[in-house]
């Protein structure tokens, strides 16, 4: 089966997410970058060059709280530099103003904790991924 290489930035602060995150992806076949916050996520994203436009990465999925910088604010610096890379929220926090905080921030999408593999499969198939 031909496949196309999907790259993705995981940015979450907590290990055992990140671990239940990075299993489902990988089993998609998925390839996975990490960041632990949000100000990490923005210098990975800048320093993958991609400025106006999609960069190195087919999706971004971040969390909400983080240390250093949170999603929100990395969602609207990563929006600034003109990147259309579709970005995923994925919090513990899905009560609809949490939720309408993300879009109005910039991402595209939102789902609740923990990323499942029938999650991942709808968010890829949403954004041509699949």
């Amino acid at each position: 089966m031909d496949r196309r290489r999907i790259r993705v930035l995981l940015v979450e602060d907590e290990e055992i997410h990140r671990v239940v995150a990075r299993a489902v992806l990988r089993a998609a076949g998925v390839e996975v970058e990490e960041a632990e916050n949000g100000a990490e996520a923005v210098r990975r994203v800048r320093e993958s060059g991609a400025g106006g436009g999609s960069g190195a990465y087919n999706l971004i999925f971040t969390d909400k709280q983080m240390p250093v910088m949170d999603g929100h604010e990395a969602t609207r610096q990563i929006r600034a530099m003109g990147v259309a890379t579709p970005i995923v929220a994925v919090s513990s926090d899905s009560l609809p103003p949490d939720v309408q905080a993300f879009i109005t921030a910039g991402a595209n999408d939102f789902t609740p904790k923990p990323l499942t593999k029938e999650k991942l499969g709808h968010i890829l198939a949403k954004f041509g991924l699949a």
